[in-house]
């Protein structure tokens, strides 16, 4: 790998976590319902993101609703599950509790995957789910002293349904699962549509409903992808935890919260699981190629 397609990647994850870091502040400063912002956010992005696949891969598309539809519907479901738990747990909790617990899916994927497809778990992978079972439960005892126990709650289950999508993803590696991210979209503003109508939220409100589906999800998810193609996954995983750092950040900075000590304790203990295991993570997948040729 070069280096200059490789600082493309980096650049292009960077992106992508920068455009999902603003939905929690987002989220905060809107009168709309939650439903009301799932629905308008998911609607926007199936729509951003199926142009995106009908201009500039759609022989890729094609290929992979014919031959992975069981697959991606399942997908789809795993997905809207998590656009639906996500927006529902910041309205519930502090955004950083959102982020850092959600930021944990691909352990809890792991474990399912060594589950359910006999996928090999390594030391530093077992020592990180640990960790962060920690940390997550150092933050969800919190709230239950103060406020957002239900969110908490949320977001474990919002980390859940990616991990299971994840593991999902897995199982068909020979087709292209973008998109399972517009079939997510559309189930989700299906399930929330009675729920937002009539639409009460005011109309100044609007552009930023379409920002969080045009940039903060769409492109984000776009960018993103994109960077994949030149970053090995554990590296684009860690470059992405820039929107667990930023997002509370934004929102600390505009509106003043703040999560409590144990939070923020909770959140490191689970932040340095994460950091270590991925960092620990590229350096083994990176042995191979550094033994020398007989």
């Amino acid at each position: 790998m070069t280096r200059h397609p490789y600082a493309l990647g980096v650049a292009l994850v960077a992106s992508g976590a920068v455009c999902w870091s603003f939905g929690g502040l987002v989220v905060r400063t809107l009168e709309a319902s939650a439903w009301e912002v799932v629905f308008w956010r998911s609607a926007v992005m199936a729509v951003v993101v199926g142009l995106y696949l009908a201009i500039w891969r759609r022989p890729a598309t094609l290929y992979g609703l014919r031959h992975a539809t069981g697959a991606m519907m399942l997908s789809g479901l795993c997905l809207s599950g998590a656009f639906v738990g996500f927006i529902l747990a910041l309205k519930e909790t502090t955004v950083a509790n959102v982020l850092v617990v959600t930021a944990s899916a691909p352990l809890m994927a792991a474990l399912m995957a060594r589950v359910i497809l006999r996928e090999p778990v390594r030391w530093n992978t077992w020592l990180a789910m640990l960790a962060a079972l920690v940390g997550v439960g150092l933050m969800v005892n919190d709230s239950l002293s103060t406020h957002g126990f239900a969110g908490s709650i949320l977001a474990v289950g919002c980390a859940a349904c990616f991990a299971t999508n994840m593991v999902v993803l897995r199982t068909r590696p020979d087709v292209d699962m973008m998109p399972t991210v517009v079939l997510a979209g559309l189930i989700s503003a299906a399930i929330t549509l009675p729920l937002a109508w009539p639409f009460p939220a005011p109309v100044r409100e609007i552009p930023w409903l379409a920002f969080l589906g045009v940039v903060q999800l769409g492109l984000g998810l776009v960018l993103f992808t994109l960077g994949l193609r030149y970053l090995p996954a554990a590296q684009a995983s860690l470059v992405a935890l820039l929107e667990t750092v930023l997002g509370p950040l934004w929102v600390w900075l505009a509106i003043g919260e703040t999560p409590s000590a144990a939070g923020l304790l909770g959140g490191a203990v689970v932040l340095g699981a994460l950091i270590a295991n991925t960092l620990l993570e590229g350096r083994m997948a990176a042995l191979p190629a550094r033994v020398p040729r007989a």
